[in-house]
């Protein structure tokens, strides 16, 4: 299926046909202003699939560093320094 996209009074002047439109093929619509888009319409099957792939929420620190993880050196500064040194020994081999 190609991209469908309208511009914003085309949508305004059909917005039933848009909404059949958006349900029947389950893609995206665009809507454009001044020849950008600025909005997407979208079945709610194609909404709500976008609601089951969030991103879990990153790992505290006593997950990732257990036992170490109440250190007060390791901080930014020192997981940066870390990483750096990682890298560069990694991209010279």
């Amino acid at each position: 299926m190609t991209e469908i996209s309208y511009s914003a009074t085309e949508v305004k002047n059909r917005f039933g046909k848009v909404l059949r439109e958006a349900a029947q093929y389950g893609e995206p619509i665009i809507v454009e202003r001044d020849g950008k888009p600025v909005a997407v319409i979208m079945s709610i099957e194609a909404y709500e699939r976008t609601q089951t792939k969030t991103l879990q929420p990153a790992p505290q620190l006593d997950e990732l560093f257990g036992m170490w993880a109440d250190r007060a050196d390791m901080d930014e500064d020192w997981l940066a320094n870390g990483r750096s040194r990682w890298q560069s020994d990694w991209s010279n081999e």
